[in-house]
């Protein structure tokens, strides 16, 4: 008989890890209150930024806060009411503000991040979705040649590991992005590891739907409790459904510590919020993703229109969105496109499951050998997603995952005893 394995968790990391466990022989279920591939597979920039691998934790980051805080159209925000019950996190997050630390994480990324294209390809190809992935690599704006100056150091690193960019001249850029408004002091950057996708979204639910046809089971409801032991898994859902199973898997994403309190205890991680504005008649089109560098906005173009996506929001997981900074999205892509237009635009916020030192946990629990996390990517979800599912699958069938896996643990954040 086939073991049984619960993936908690329909968003592009989830159905990856359901569709490689199916691959395995395992008979699957994956359950989310969600339709497959919403929530943050369905709002973010859909990009696969493989290169990176550098933390948002660079040790001037802190300088630039306040600047971004008290500018409108600024790329941060945080909601005073619930400021003091992310102090612990920002404390715990600017300990890793340090060179040392950027460098273990940037190489713990890159671990990941060089199996992504062959994860995508292998997973694209089985559920028939290759043409929803692009390779023309995404643009890096910077508005100032001192802005790019100073982020030198970041493209070294990532030299260092194995990614490359190309300085773009005025007339590479030009023939590149007609549309794009630069300034002569402007410098523009060619990430060629960066691909998209034209609909994250999509390919999720495609994902998902292809392990459901070869025998999985998709359940809608949300699991309310679970239980672990050497037995197995008892799951209780907010319907009243009761599923047992012999493994599980949580990848709910931000709200993944509702479920790993009740079978370990939770992790520093905090939903950092972002933003987009979808405009479904945007009167040009983009070859390559732009993202500027300065002002935390992407403009990708989509198989629905133009998403403009980005906003560091940082609030309660219960708090209601503030679509004024899906607004101020569209006053960022106006400010580069030239001819864009505003017409059919909708709005969205996602929340990414952000942990303190910007790594995922991949892992086996501490307390029980048949409980496994996949969660906490961050801005990477959609870029990390497949490469989870397959280490997760080779982690619940007992096969010794070809990647060092250490700075991926769950008990990572656990302080030594003396």
């Amino acid at each position: 008989m086939k073991k049984h394995c619960v993936v908690i968790g329909a968003g592009i990391v989830g159905a990856s890890c359901a569709w490689h466990l199916q691959q395995k022989g395992m008979q699957v279920t994956l359950v989310d209150p969600e339709l497959p591939g919403q929530a943050c597979s369905y709002g973010n920039a859909s990009c696969l930024a493989v290169s990176g691998v550098v933390p948002f934790s660079d040790p001037g980051l802190i300088k630039k806060v306040p600047g971004w805080l008290l500018d409108p159209l600024g790329p941060m925000r945080i909601r005073p009411q619930d400021f003091p019950a992310l102090i612990p996190w920002f404390w715990k997050f600017w300990r890793t503000c340090n060179m040392q630390k950027i460098e273990e994480i940037a190489n713990a990324q890159s671990l990941l991040m060089h199996r992504v294209f062959a994860d995508y390809d292998e997973i694209l190809q089985a559920t028939d979705s290759t043409y929803l992935k692009k390779d023309s690599g995404a643009i890096h704006i910077y508005d100032t040649g001192e802005q790019y100056q100073a982020d030198l150091w970041q493209f070294d690193l990532q030299a260092k590991l194995g990614f490359t960019a190309e300085r773009l001249t005025a007339a590479e850029i030009k023939t590149m992005v007609p549309c794009l408004k630069m300034a002569k002091e402007s410098v523009a950057v060619l990430m060629p590891d960066w691909h998209y996708l034209l609909d994250p979204a999509k390919v999720t639910a495609r994902i998902a739907d292809h392990c459901a046809s070869q025998g999985g089971q998709w359940i809608q409801d949300r699991v309310s409790s679970v239980s672990a032991d050497n037995a197995g898994i008892s799951l209780h859902t907010e319907s009243g459904r009761r599923i047992a199973a012999d493994q599980l898997v949580v990848a709910a994403g931000a709200w993944s510590n509702l479920i790993a309190e009740q079978l370990d205890y939770k992790v520093p991680m905090i939903a950092k919020r972002g933003y987009h504005s979808q405009i479904s008649n945007p009167g040009i089109e983009l070859e390559h993703p732009v993202m500027s560098v300065n002002r935390h906005v992407v403009m990708t173009s989509m198989e629905a229109g133009l998403r403009v996506a980005g906003t560091a929001e940082f609030a309660a997981l219960d708090a209601e969105p503030d679509y004024r900074r899906a607004k101020v999205l569209l006053k960022q892509a106006s400010y580069y496109l030239e001819g864009l237009k505003l017409e059919g635009v909708t709005e969205w916020m996602g929340q990414r499951p952000m942990l303190v030192d910007s790594l995922p946990v991949i892992s086996v629990s501490p307390r029980h050998t048949n409980v496994f996390y996949a969660f906490g990517h961050g801005h990477y979800g959609v870029t990390q997603g497949p490469t989870t599912g397959r280490i997760i699958a080779d982690m619940v069938t007992g096969n010794e995952p070809s990647t060092d896996l250490s700075a991926f643990r769950f008990d990572r954040f656990m302080q030594p005893r003396s």
